[in-house]
């Protein structure tokens, strides 16, 4: 990559610099700017990764003309004035250049990667709000799927690779994006499952559901003998909580 390339050029700018006996303010400013340099052209090389793994190639979230003039800038400024170059505004201009396209590409990457969500977004609202009832299996189910699509979804691809990795269980991006789909499948099935079991209840014991979950609650007066034999039955005793007003 060109970074690369204007990193190589600066570090032998910099023994060339040294065996001058350049200032040390000079040498400390030229290792600033080839180590972001470094960095910079390692995210973004891991963004296009990753942009070919999601297959978005059609989208560019570089300004690739900016790039190309902050670089060719402060090549000619090598070019011209050495080490000294360091210095001068086509330096600070280049890390600028650097430091705004690199956060253009953050935002692309999460915006990008929250995009690979949206089929469980109805799933985990669902899940949030609350008022799924079914048997404990199921609500386990739900409740440990959308936890990890969550935090999945949450997650930084490029720059937190390696927690997404071990969030999931899972080797590499495209195993990744597997996974998640994977578990949206599973969240799916245990809220269409509960919903199921849901239907299968008694208009009594769905009223009682829907009663429970409200602010004003249930109150103990009306929880019969009967009533506490079909919760139990529907599998959904531990849903009704007694609280103090």
């Amino acid at each position: 990559m060109t970074l690369f390339t204007r990193a190589t050029e600066l570090q032998v700018l910099l023994e060339a610099a040294n065996a001058a006996d350049a200032s040390d303010e000079l040498l400390s400013r030229g290792r600033v700017i080839r180590d972001d340099l470094l960095e910079a052209a390692e995210h973004l090389e891991n963004v296009r990764a990753y942009r070919s793994v999601i297959g978005r190639e059609d989208v560019q979230p570089l300004e690739a003309k900016v790039i190309r003039q902050a670089v060719g800038g402060f090549r000619g400024a090598l070019s011209r004035s050495g080490p000294k170059a360091l210095q001068q505004q086509a330096a600070a201009t280049l890390l600028k250049v650097l430091v705004e396209q690199t956060k253009r590409t953050d935002r692309w990457v999460i915006a990008s990667w929250q995009e690979n969500f949206v089929p469980a977004q109805g799933l985990l609202s669902r899940t949030e709000a609350g008022g799924l009832h079914g048997s404990p299996a199921h609500r386990a189910m739900a409740t440990s799927r959308a936890s990890i699509i969550s935090a999945a979804r949450s997650t930084d691809p490029v720059r937190e690779r390696t927690k997404l990795e071990g969030l999931l269980k899972a080797d590499g991006l495209s195993h990744c994006l597997e996974r998640v789909a994977e578990l949206v499948g599973e969240l799916r099935e245990a809220i269409e499952a509960m919903d199921a079991e849901q239907a299968a209840m008694t208009p009594e014991v769905r009223a009682v559901l829907e009663q429970a979950g409200t602010d004003g609650g249930l109150p103990l007066s009306q929880i019969t003998p009967e009533l506490l034999t079909s919760l139990q039955y529907a599998g959904v005793l531990d849903d009704v909580v007694v609280r103090r007003s």
